[in-house]
């Protein structure tokens, strides 16, 4: 039998340990282990921009229910801008399934260049394609298709979320 030298030895030892370091670092940089969780911070499939939702640019808009005026923002996508360009609109609400309020559009929105569905956020302003109407989040749906997420509602959403029936609320440019 052969003596294999020592420095022989001590490179195979260092090349098998830094194979093995490497693999630990590239298992952690890739995201959790299965198993575990962490908080996502992937952006979800949406033709709005990538920032948080309160931060991204558009056009300002009011939503008047009643004696309340809410602020909210229309993002630069296309079935935001086809939204902008029937304001100003007074539409019917009711609840649907404590979560959301929506409102039937008697025109369609564009969804041209839209994802086929999305997940919105509480105090997201959106458009269910499949039924025509404008929705205001304030629970979270999860995902479906159909969904198209605009816009953003600022601030304390009491003044749909305490909505118990049907009510009517208008949407115009904010001045």
């Amino acid at each position: 039998m052969t003596a294999i030298p020592r420095r022989a030895v001590a490179v195979s030892l260092t090349a098998v340990l830094g194979l093995g370091l490497a693999a630990c670092t590239q298992s952690s940089d890739s995201g959790p282990e299965q198993g575990t969780s962490s908080p996502s911070t992937t952006a979800s499939a949406s033709t709005s921009p990538s920032s948080s939702a309160d931060e991204q640019e558009g056009t300002p808009i009011r939503i008047r229910i009643g004696d309340q005026t809410l602020n909210a923002t229309v993002w630069d996508n296309p079935t935001g801008r086809a939204l902008l360009d029937q304001l100003p609109l007074t539409l019917s609400f009711e609840d649907l399934n404590g979560e959301e309020k929506v409102g039937h559009l008697d025109h369609e929105l564009t969804m041209d260049g839209m994802p086929d569905g999305d997940d919105p956020q509480v105090g997201d302003l959106g458009y269910y394609a499949p039924w025509g109407n404008v929705v205001l989040y304030y629970g979270d749906v999860g995902r479906w298709d159909g969904i198209a997420r605009i816009g953003r509602i600022h601030g304390d959403l009491s003044a749909i979320s305490d909505q118990t029936g049907g009510f009517t609320a208008t949407l115009e440019a904010a001045p």
